[in-house]
């Protein structure tokens, strides 16, 4: 299962627009005109200057956001990334769940319903007010931006929203499957503490275990509040980590030249 979760990064997706290389130092893909990811895969410090320099031409103009993928080699490779320009970001776990779910407590009349792409404007709309912890009606080039994200993950993803009283009130994403992941998972701020993010996950869990599903995954940053409340619910099982790396402009600009 921790090898079917690695292969949904280091595996082309053409469905959904996801195509990745496999050059000596990794997994390299370019996630549109302006952004491109490395799973780096070297194993010495000593190797890192010579595959940021050649994973940033091969990016050309993008952004090189990098991903370590093992808490081994993040530990060994640290140090060099950040002399070479690399600032460290959170960590990422990924968590199965390992029994029965725990604890639900959500509201019975809470209404779910999926979304295609005629109402992903609507979801995209309070999944950034759920992150951004915001009822600010978000910026539209931010929400066209994660309309379009949405949008070319729907042949593999199902969007939801949560309403309670015809109020959208909360977002939940996830990828189908026999493993399902869930990517996505928010409550509005005037409606947090009401139990609604777990009876949404929960209900998930039903329809995942009543479907024959081999895994139910969550992800989360790693020691974050939101991992720790998935680890009482029941998903206790890491089936894939890593640490973000985003390099500095000035660092981008120096290896092109």
């Amino acid at each position: 299962m921790a090898e079917e979760v690695r292969g949904w990064f280091t595996n082309s997706a053409p469905e959904i627009g996801y195509e990745i290389g496999a050059p000596w130092y990794g997994y390299q893909a370019d996630l549109g005109p302006a952004e491109a990811r490395v799973i780096l895969r070297v194993d010495e410090p000593g190797q890192v200057a010579a595959a940021l320099a050649d994973a940033t031409a091969t990016a050309g103009n993008r952004s090189l956001t990098i991903w370590v993928d093992d808490r081994r080699r993040a530990s060994v490779l640290d140090a060099a990334l950040r002399d070479r320009g690399c600032d460290p970001g959170d960590a990422t776990t990924h968590l199965a769940l390992a029994g029965p779910m725990t604890g639900r407590a959500g509201p019975g009349d809470l209404v779910i319903e999926a979304v295609g792409a005629s109402g992903l404007e609507e979801w995209a709309t309070v999944k950034l007010q759920c992150f951004g912890d915001s009822e600010a009606p978000p910026a539209p080039g931010r929400l066209a931006q994660e309309v379009a994200s949405r949008e070319a993950e729907l042949a593999l993803a199902e969007c939801q929203l949560g309403s309670l009283g015809g109020e959208r009130v909360a977002v939940m994403a996830y990828y189908r499957g026999r493993d399902q992941l869930v990517f996505n998972l928010g409550t509005r701020v005037p409606y947090r503490h009401l139990g609604i993010a777990r009876e949404m996950l929960a209900r998930w869990v039903d329809a995942g275990t009543a479907s024959g599903c081999r895994s139910l995954i969550i992800n989360a940053t790693d020691g974050g509040r939101a991992a720790a409340l998935y680890r009482r619910l029941g998903f206790t099982d890491e089936v894939y980590w890593y640490r973000k790396y985003e390099m500095r402009p000035e660092a981008e600009a120096g290896r092109t030249r």
